[in-house]
Formats: C-alpha cells, structure tokens, sequence
C-alpha cells in the first residue's frame, strides 16, 4: 500500500525520494517508481529484497535536485533524473575522493549541486517516491545508486 504525506514531514533540505519516472530496477526488470508495490522484489547493493512501503511526500512548493544524464559516470544516470536535495546517492568517482577522501561515500544530492549538470529546481505540486525496506539499502535507480531507509519519520 502506497502512504501518502498531506504534508512534507521534515525540513525541505532534508526531503528525500525520486520523482515519478524514475526507474527502480525490479526482479521483472525497470519500472517507473509510482508502479511499485509494497512485496515487490527490488534491486539492490545487498541482492534482491522485498520492499516494504513505497511513501509519497508532497509539498506545494519544493527545491529538488535535477542530475543530468551521464553526470556521475556513463550511464549514470541513464538519463536525467530529479531527486529530493536530502536523497543519499552514493558516488564512486572523483568527488568522493575530493569530498571526502574516500573512494567512495554516500552524499546528500544538494551537496552534489554544481550549478550546471546537477542543478537545484523549484517544482510546484512536488511528489517524491521513497522506497523501505526492513533493513536500510542501496536500490539501483535509472543507473544511480540511491540510498533507501528502513523507515520513514512522519508527523
């Protein structure tokens, strides 16, 4: 069953999830993540898991995260993709390395913003797609990696 917030239940710098459109890698191959359903198999770092929830926050008004096709990587994403500014995504390239001294690390998409290839915009009506499973995961997203939580904080 999908829940849907009436309201955005936590500052707008920390709203996370993807915009619909945004391909989940499935056991039956991608699907846009407003087609899931909780018990679907889910791509992820871990394997296959079973999602629990798919949560929907709305807000009138929301600054998102717009990450251009091939950004991060080829293929990464495979084409544009928006996302909340607090959505983890996990980056194995440079900015890592020059972020945080690592090979790789798990980052809030706003910190990602340059501007130009990862840009901040303001959508009316927003509805972000955030997927939960039992045990926090790493789901594979139109190519990116994004963060996924084992619950949710509502109001």
């Amino acid at each position: 069953m999908t829940q849907l917030a009436s309201s955005v239940p936590m500052t707008v710098s920390a709203l996370q999830g993807m915009a619909a459109g945004s391909v989940v890698m499935t056991s039956d191959g991608g699907l846009p993540v407003e087609h899931l359903t909780p018990g679907d198999r889910i791509v992820t770092r871990s394997g296959l898991r079973r999602l629990r929830a798919v949560v929907v926050a709305v807000a009138d008004f929301a600054m998102l995260v717009r990450i251009g096709k091939d950004t991060l990587g080829v293929g990464r994403p495979e084409t544009a993709i928006i996302v909340g500014p607090g959505q983890p995504v996990l980056i194995r390239d440079w900015r890592a390395q020059a972020l945080f001294g690592q090979a790789q690390a798990m980052v809030p998409a706003q910190r990602l913003v340059d501007g130009t290839l990862i840009a901040l915009q303001m959508q009316r009506d927003a509805r972000l797609f955030m997927l939960e499973f039992d045990m926090p995961e790493v789901a594979y997203v139109g190519g990116l990696q994004l963060g996924c939580a084992s619950q949710t904080v509502t109001a």
